[in-house]
């Protein structure tokens, strides 16, 4: 039988989550200096450096190996089910796109641009904020689920600060961004910690904003908003139908 954390143990693990969380919010300006001749690269380096400093300070704090915290991110679970389920989801999206919003004024965006902002990107934010943040509090220091994900979910909606071009847009893209992680976080849980349903839904909708016409930032405009109230709300449902309800951590 396993034995429950101690308190103080508790107390490491999430101040050990909260360091890797500030770190991820400043770790691409620290990196400002560095230099490469491939798009995206500084992006990539400091979305690397997000997960290795979390899981060293995880570890840490633990004193479990690096290479067995691996396991709390959920990336090991089967994706085939969670594709299903993402294939219902946006489906129905894309061709409502098709009918009803234009290709973006400025083009599409290039192969980098959607192979970073949409897949990788999207990929490296799951790991830290929802595998290795929420896995981390709820598995390790026994939180319950909602401030598990609450705590990551402030921090991911000020990582996208940026996308206000002024105050008012600012706390919209925060606050949707950060509603946004809850509901990753909450998808993280429903399927068992199975983390592709989060990365599936996360990728999705930023391949959906960058292929389509539906607003330049998180708050969009009023096609991009009941697109995106609507796969969520399919999101939901249809996860609430496929994954009976797991525990009552929640």
């Amino acid at each position: 039988m396993k034995s429950e954390p101690g308190a103080f143990s508790s107390l490491m693990v999430a101040l050990a989550v909260g360091a890797g969380l500030l770190w991820s919010t400043f770790s691409c300006d620290l990196l400002a200096g560095f230099e490469s001749p491939f798009p995206y690269s500084r992006s990539l380096a400091a979305s690397l450096s997000d997960v290795v400093v979390m899981l060293l300070l995880v570890a840490a704090a633990s004193g479990k190996p690096p290479s067995e915290l691996l396991g709390l991110t959920g990336l090991l679970s089967s994706p085939a089910r969670p594709a299903l389920w993402a294939m219902m989801l946006f489906a129905p999206a894309v061709l409502l796109c098709l009918l009803l919003a234009p290709a973006p004024a400025q083009g599409h965006p290039g192969a980098a641009e959607l192979l970073w902002s949409g897949i990788a990107g999207p990929l490296f934010e799951e790991i830290v904020y929802r595998g290795l943040a929420i896995g981390a509090l709820v598995q390790l220091a026994r939180w319950r689920l909602w401030p598990a994900c609450l705590m990551p979910a402030l921090f991911f909606g000020a990582v996208h600060a940026y996308q206000g071009a002024d105050a008012m847009e600012t706390a919209g893209a925060v606050a949707i961004t950060g509603l946004g992680g809850l509901l990753f976080g909450w998808l993280f849980w429903r399927w068992r910690w199975n983390l592709w349903p989060a990365i599936f839904l996360h990728a999705g909708l930023n391949l959906l904003w960058m292929i389509f016409a539906l607003g330049e930032s998180a708050v969009g405009g009023w096609a991009g908003n009941g697109l995106r109230l609507a796969v969520v709300a399919g999101a939901i449902a249809c996860t609430m139908w496929m994954v009976p309800k797991a525990d009552k951590t929640a």
